[in-house]
């Protein structure tokens, strides 16, 4: 037996012997904490921990005598390269005959039987559906108390991490908007909400951080400091924090109108507020705040609704909208010049660097540029069929070494002070005429579903479940598609995923349109399994159409493509792009070599020739 059955083995009997005592017939793990983050600390990471599979989106279920995990389209072929067959089974969300959590829990465990879940670590609205569907069973959902399980495994095998302790810094200069009159633009919205809510609960951590013009530093990629808040409609507002991790110039930034608390403390002080402020409405967003202190408040002084903060914060402001355009040249110019390097190198030398090389190197990169921060997500840097892994991470013991006869996916990002980026290229560094002519097709094909996106014009609260079909035409003609979303909103210096606004096929519960302001990524791509992987993304800007009629009165929308660097013209089929795309490609590469020629001639000069090649105009 291989030491990672063994491992796994170990963990599952050891939570198995925790459920006994407790009780449980079953326990569930998700991916996130406190907060329903996607990326969380480490000391967070349990689902990861328990079952070893990584991937960012992921639920597990462990009974008695069975260990199952689902996950969706963009983890499938990861998950089951991570997880231990012998032990897990991968339950593929969304494919045909595949069992969602709920449904598999009533098919297959008896009557009486009793699933555990942290009240932490899952929603209100998650806590509701899954009890309403399982009570029908008669299967009690059970909020675990004296811990979680999961702790209690990890430091039995080892030490579970501690808690981040990152300072935070001010980030005023960039928001446009004074954290006080966030505070009272949420003030107003509280009082014109059914019901007058007295105070709104916050727990969404980027959220929390937008709203106090704050930073920090305790989830990786995310500038976020784990924390909560209440938003009172008269008076200030309440922030629960680690007051060790705020410097004399954050108390001061935050100033009277925010009453600081432990960060422990946000419980007891929810169920002391409403005991004693009589008539006290706590609104909240169900699909937010995490079970455990939903309850805490008791059915009378909660009022559900959508988080205020949410839409508030997708809508940039201007100042928010130049600092995202101005990130985004300096990403360019770094991005550029490290592809420079990457091709001269992999030409000069193939094999000679490997996946993992790159995810450290673009970081050189991009660490030369004004006001970088980190990276806004894990690189990811897949050659050949690695490409096909959607949201494949490199290792420095198993990454390839990269050639020339393979497509090569880069999808990487970065945090600046004044802007997030996230960007996506697909390369090939052999002779054009060496590309496979499917290759070719494939790629022109993802390519003119992007500009297809790239160019529409939509009226304003258009859905993007509706924009979705724009970005795969092209590839359904031919029989082809993807298994993931095509756009998601990206944040001003904060989560580089960010709602409520998103471009996918699936047409997701309260799901909010586009408006002027919002930012989304625009990135198709397509995946032959053990052969490779394309996409292509930028990040735009929701502007204004400025069209000559506005039907019904409505503002007509059209995106503004802020990503500047070059897309790789020489592996296309130019037979299968037709005049206005062919147009769309030149004039963005006009705009991306005058964007970035000046602080490539400054900063990088040996890229400037690069810079101009690739974006030189193509022609049938």
């Amino acid at each position: 037996m291989s030491a990672l059955v063994g491992n796994a083995q170990k963990k599952l009997g050891l939570l198995r012997e925790i459920l006994v005592e407790k009780g449980l017939d079953g326990f569930v793990v998700g991916s996130g904490d406190a907060h329903s983050s996607e990326y969380v600390p480490e000391f967070a990471m349990r689902r990861t921990f328990i079952s070893d599979f990584t991937g960012s989106a992921g639920t597990v279920l462990v009974t008695r005598d069975k260990a199952l995990c689902w996950t969706d389209g963009r983890y499938f072929l990861q998950a089951s390269q991570e997880l231990e067959s012998s032990c897990w089974t991968l339950m593929r969300s969304g494919e045909p005959g595949v069992l969602e959590l709920n449904e598999w829990i009533v098919a297959n465990m008896p009557e009486n039987s009793v699933v555990g879940v942290d009240g932490f670590l899952m929603t209100d609205s998650q806590a509701v559906a899954m009890n309403g569907a399982l009570k029908g069973k008669g299967i009690a959902l059970k909020m675990v108390e004296g811990g979680n399980p999961v702790d209690a495994v990890w430091n039995a095998l080892g030490k579970q991490p501690a808690a981040p302790s990152a300072a935070v810094t001010v980030n005023a200069k960039f928001a446009g908007q004074s954290h006080e009159e966030k505070i009272a633009a949420i003030q107003l919205k509280l009082k014109s909400t059914p019901k007058s809510p007295s105070c709104f609960v916050v727990s969404m951590l980027d959220e929390i951080v937008w709203l106090f013009n704050i930073r920090g530093a305790d989830v990786d990629y995310n500038p976020v400091v784990l924390a909560y808040a209440v938003v009172l409609a008269v008076g200030g507002a309440h922030l629960f924090i680690d007051a060790s991790k705020l410097s004399k110039e954050a108390v001061e930034h935050l100033g009277p109108s925010v009453t600081l608390h432990p960060y422990e403390d946000v419980e007891t002080f929810l169920r002391t507020y409403t005991a004693q402020t009589p008539g006290a409405v706590v609104g909240v967003d169900p699909s937010q705040l995490n079970w455990r202190l939903c309850r805490s408040l008791g059915p009378s002084a909660i009022h559900h609704m959508v988080s205020p903060l949410t839409l508030a914060k997708a809508i940039k402001n201007p100042v928010e909208l130049d600092g995202i355009r101005a990130a985004h040249v300096r990403d360019g110019v770094a991005l550029t010049a490290f592809l420079h390097w990457l091709e001269t190198t992999v030409k000069a030398k193939p094999l000679s660097i490997t996946e993992y090389d790159v995810a450290v190197k673009i970081e050189e990169f991009r660490g030369k540029m004004s006001m970088h921060v980190c990276p806004s997500f894990p690189t990811i840097a897949g050659y050949g069929p690695n490409g096909a892994i959607i949201h494949y991470k490199p290792e420095k013991d198993t990454a390839a070494a990269i050639g020339t006869d393979g497509l090569f996916l880069l999808d990487s990002g970065a945090q600046y002070q004044d802007g997030t980026t996230d960007v996506t290229r697909t390369l090939f560094f052999g002779a054009p005429a060496s590309a496979p002519q499917r290759v070719k097709d494939c790629y022109t094909l993802v390519l003119k579903g992007h500009i297809a996106l790239a160019r529409a014009v939509f009226p304003e609260t258009t859905l993007g479940s509706r924009l979705d079909a724009l970005a795969r035409t092209a590839l359904w003609t031919a029989g082809l598609d993807y298994n993931h979303g095509t756009g998601h909103g990206v944040g001003a210096f904060l989560n580089v995923h960010e709602g409520p606004q998103g471009i996918g096929f699936r047409k997701r519960d309260n799901e909010v349109g586009f408006f002027i302001g919002m930012t989304t990524s625009n990135e198709p791509g397509y995946y032959e399994e053990n052969a490779f992987g394309i996409r292509i993304e930028n990040v735009c800007i929701t502007v204004n159409a400025n069209t000559p009629n506005k039907f019904g009165g409505k503002e007509f929308c059209a995106l503004e493509t802020v990503t500047m660097a070059p897309i790789k013209t020489s592996i296309l089929n130019l037979d299968l792009l037709d005049d206005a795309e062919i147009a769309w490609l030149n004039t963005y590469h006009e705009k991306v070599r005058n964007a970035l020629e000046p602080l490539i001639k400054k900063s990088f000069p040996e890229a400037l020739d690069y810079l101009i090649t690739e974006t030189q105009h193509v022609r049938r």
